[in-house]
This record gives C-alpha cells, structure tokens and sequence, in this order.
C-alpha cells in the first residue's frame, strides 16, 4: 500500500456541500494500489473501552490520473454531529484506516478509537449557494462595436487603419434588433463586452463606471435590451476589470492637477509626484514610471484594491447596474489582481440584492482555486481549448494523457462549482477557435460538440455560427458579416443543433456523472459515458488519420453524428457520435 499518496483535505474540493444534507467526499490514492475504498460514519464519541458505532458507505472510483485514483461518495446526512475515518484495502488485501491524524492498520482498537474528520452541525453558510439557471444557459459572446448597429451598417475593417482604434459602429441598438437572430440560433444568454465610458472601440479601460459610452447608446436603451432579454427568458452578463482604470478617469485627472493634495491620491500606488512615465527610446515596449499600472500600459494606473474607499466605491457602482438595470451577472477580468477578500465582500453584497446573480471571474492564469472559497461562484474554463488542440489536432500527447490531463482539471474543482464554470474554446481576448483549429470546419465541429457534453456552461464568440477566424486581439475581432450569401448554412445549422442538443439536455450533461469509456493511444480516439438516474449518453470522438469501425447498439438511438460512414460502419477523422442507449 502507498500510504504517501493517500490524501484527503477536509472542507475542499474534497470535502463540500451538495446541500446542507449531503456531503461530497473524495479520497486520493497511488493509481492502480488500492481495490476497495469505504468510508466510516458514526459518532464523535468513542475510546477503548466501547465500541465505536458506525456505517460503512462503499466509494467509487471516478477518476484516475497518471499517478492517483480518486474515489468519491455524496453521504446522507442528518442533525449530529459526526466523525468519518476511511476504510482503504490495496490489491494485494492489506487493510488500513485513515483518519485525521494517522494511517493505521485496521484492528479492532483503531477502529474503536478513531481521530475522524469531524462533521459539525450544519447551516446554510456551509452550503455553497449556486445560480442553478446558468446550468440551462447557452451564452453567445459579443464585442459590441463589431456586432451590429441600428442602421444596419456596419462599417467593414480597413487595411490600413490600426484595429484597436477602428470603430466600426456596433451598438446596444444593434443588438436588440438581432434578438429573434440570436434566440432562433439557441442563445439564451448573451455577454457582452465592457459597455462603460471608455477609450476606443473595445472600452478596455474605463473612465466611469457610472456610465455607458456613447458609442453603444445611452441607459434607457440598456434598460430596454435588458427588459427584452428577460421577456425571452434571456440572460445578460456584464464584463468589467476592476484591476485598473483610464488615465481619463476624474480620479487620475484630479491627481494629475492636485498632486499628492488629491482626494484620490491613496487609490492609486503612487511612488512620487507628479506621476510620470517615459519610454526607453531604443524599445518603444520599455516603459518607466513612479507609479503602478497594468498591461504594460501607463495609460492603465492600477488601483489600489486594499484601499476601503476604493471597493467601495466599485461594489457600489456593481451594485447600482444590479439594482436599476437588473443584470444577471459579471464577468470580472484579471481576477488572479484581485483579493479573495474584495471579492468575497462584493459577492457577498451582491447576493443580498439578487441571490441568484453570477459572479465570474477570469484569470491568465487560470487559478480555481478561489472558486474553493466561495468568493467567485465560477472561473472562465481557459485550459480546455489548449487541452483539446494538443491532442486533436498537434498530436502533442496520446489520448491517455489527454484522459489523464482533462480528469485532473475536472478534479481541480468540485463537481457543485464545475456546473457553473463557462467552458469557452475561445473569446474576446484569444484566437478564433476556426483559426487555431487551422480552418478546418470538422475539426471545430469535433471540438465544440466535446466541449457541450462536459458539466458547464457553454459558450461560443459572435460569428462562429458563421466560420469567422482570426488569430490573436485584435485580429480575433472581426465585423460581423450579416450578409447571408457569405455566410456558412452548414455551420450555422450545426451551431443550431448543438444548442438545441445542451438545453434539451442540460439536467444530464450538468449534473450527470463523467466515465471514462474505451481511448486509444494506436487510433486516438476517446469515449465516455455521460449518467444520470436512468438516462446515459455515450459519445465516441475519432481525433485520429483513419477510420474506426462503429456498431451501432440496440435500441440504441443517435443524437448527433459527424464523418459516419454508413456503408463501412465507421467513423472518419474529426467524426463522432453522441448515442442514447
């Protein structure tokens, strides 16, 4: 037994809440040692003398990476107080216990004197409260000003004008006239990129938060869109960065003409007066300055998110769009700059005002872990797309260490919070998933089909239904081609599907269990098999140069299909099927 690899951390991803009468449990061992976890449930009390009562509840193992196996059981649970201690028995038959404290042989004083992980008495603020309408949500990505406009004339990209400053001349108008577009594609939640008084096109930096930019409309069109969306039971995500604000602002303006005397002057890190940067004349991408800003950009001072005065004054503004314009959610960029403390409190705040909102954050570098702590309810899903391309299409790793890879991001939160989590091929800030797909249709197909069938909510950019490309910001950011003769029916007919597919199926493919089904190193292909009560979906991805041969079962029925040869039963390169047996 390799009594090294045995782990369990109580009150983490292994050890949460389904609700305040269910608690998810999971174990870590060495891969391929153990042949039989239980976990033991009885009272605190127990010493030498008695007998320690308690019920055994067999666990299963769902997961297996290259070096651990990870077994997991959901307990029933009542008023008391409780302790667990682990029950593991190795291949070859040896038997231990596992407590908190130790990992001991399975006699009977052990048994009768166990230091378990202590179940308290329970309340609500134990239960990691999620908005359960995001697992029935398909969300549609939009950069406003390259969407859609009122008059129906968006103006086309010129070749030899800079795109982060092009204003093509999307706008709020614009997208409430392509509501019966997006809700006949199978959107019913739209996210829309930063709509505050901002500098250029994209409103990267904000001046005010208070304030929508002109070149989008005015508030009481957004309230419209607003009300639309919810008449079609349509939800609207708001994108921010708290990390930073303009050099435009009042606040950095006001210590640009008041100096270190500035109201403002502790929301910003200021090292010296007046603020000032310049640029190393051989490397225009060098840049000094006495005080702190973002992005390589001193056109972006960074707050000083510590300061009182400063969350305050952001959660106030958060809360003022919640309250007047009642919005669904945001999404915050550059959480890993933020502090589990702000956004604790701002969550907090939030739920207060709409206990179903969606806070979500976004980090570079894809940190889960302050999902853990119930600050954010879910982090954009940013390593899926990376995952799926070195396998499918650059051969990089074999299936099995595909399998193994993808298990361990599954693990990397519970299976309450992954619901949530906004799985994404790309975005608003990334390459098109067309173009790192190197324009290959059936491979895109392929990899978006995957990404639906995983717990999350799905999320596609503007124009993928139309086979928009483009390599990194700002070349990602195209305008929309609302001309039907050069648009692609087939994709836009499978985007469609695929839509109509995850909502029809949601309550599965959300809450339904993963298992791992046949992979293959020699032909890469994966299989696995989505369960929930007496439903099961299977689904079979062909990622590799040659055909596969493919029975269909009885009674089996195909859902969705891609390169299926009928006359060879086989599935081609890029092919897949998505059965209900």
């Amino acid at each position: 037994m390799n009594k090294a690899a045995i782990l369990h951390i109580p009150a983490s991803e292994m050890a949460y809440y389904e609700n305040k009468d269910e608690l998810h449990l999971q174990l870590q061992s060495a891969h391929n040692d153990l042949a039989d976890v239980t976990v033991l449930v009885g009272e605190v009390s127990g010493n030498n003398n008695d007998s320690w009562r308690y019920e055994s509840f067999f666990m299963q193992k769902t997961f297996a990476t290259r070096y651990h196996d990870y077994w997991e059981v959901i307990l029933k649970l009542n008023k008391n107080e409780a302790q667990y201690v682990f029950k593991v028995t190795d291949t070859y038959g040896n038997v231990g216990l596992y407590d908190a404290q130790r990992l001991c042989e399975a006699t009977e004083e052990n048994a009768n004197s166990p230091h378990g992980f202590i179940i308290e008495n329970r309340d609500m603020r134990q239960v990691t409260q999620i908005p359960d309408w995001v697992t029935k949500t398909v969300w549609y990505q939009i950069q406003i000003d390259r969407f859609a406009n009122g008059n129906d004339n968006l103006a086309k990209l010129s070749e030899n004008e800079d795109n982060t400053t092009q204003i093509l001349g999307g706008d709020l108008t614009g997208i409430l006239s392509k509501l019966d577009y997006l809700q006949n594609l199978g959107i019913n939640g739209i996210v829309l990129s930063s709509i505050f008084e901002g500098d250029g096109p994209f409103k990267l930096t904000t001046n005010d938060f208070y304030s929508i930019d002109s070149q989008f409309g005015n508030k009481d069109l957004f309230k419209m869109l607003v009300s639309n969306l919810h008449r079609r039971n349509m939800k609207v995500v708001l994108k921010m960065n708290l990390a930073y604000l303009s050099d435009n602002s009042r606040q950095w303006r006001e210590i640009l003409e008041e100096g270190q005397h500035a109201k403002y002057v502790d929301w910003f890190n200021i090292k010296g007066f007046p603020p000032k940067y310049s640029q190393d004349p051989h490397n225009k991408n060098i840049v000094r300055a006495n005080y702190k800003f973002s992005e390589l950009n001193p056109h972006y001072p960074t707050l000083n998110l510590k300061n009182p005065e400063v969350q305050t004054y952001l959660i106030q503004a958060i809360k003022y769009w919640v309250e007047h314009f009642e919005i669904d959610g945001l999404i915050l960029d550059h959480a890993d700059k933020l502090s589990r403390e702000f956004v604790h409190l701002l969550n907090r705040n939030l739920k207060k005002m709409k206990s179903n909102f969606y806070l979500v954050g976004k980090s570079e570098m894809s940190n889960t872990s302050v999902v853990q702590l119930g600050d954010f309810d879910a982090m954009t899903d940013d390593v899926l797309g990376n995952l799926l391309l070195n396998f499918a299409r650059d051969k990089k790793i074999a299936a099995s260490e595909f399998k193994y890879q993808l298990s361990r991001q599954m693990l990397a939160q519970n299976t309450k919070l992954s619901r949530v989590t906004l799985r994404t091929l790309d975005d608003l800030t990334s390459s098109r998933i067309l173009t790192r797909c190197r324009e290959n249709k059936a491979l895109m197909r392929s990899l978006l089909t995957f990404m639906y069938l995983l717990k999350g909510s799905p999320a596609i950019t503007y124009g993928t239904e139309l086979g928009l490309s483009g390599h990194d910001f700002p070349s990602n950011l195209a305008g929309m081609d609302w001309n039907q003769e050069d648009q692609d029916d087939k994709m836009m007919r499978f985007i469609k599907v695929l839509n109509t597919f995850r909502l029809q199926n949601y309550k599965i493919l959300s809450e339904g269990s993963f298992e791992w089904g046949q992979i293959s190193d020699s032909y890469d292909y994966v299989s696995f098999i989505r369960r929930k009560d007496k439903r099961r979906l299977f689904a079979l991805f062909n990622f590799g140069y040659n055909g596969i041969k493919f029975v269909l079962p009885k009674h089996a029925k195909l859902i969705l299909g891609q390169n299926i040869v009928d006359e060879k039963s086989e599935i081609g390169q890029y092919g897949f099927v998505i059965l209900e047996a």
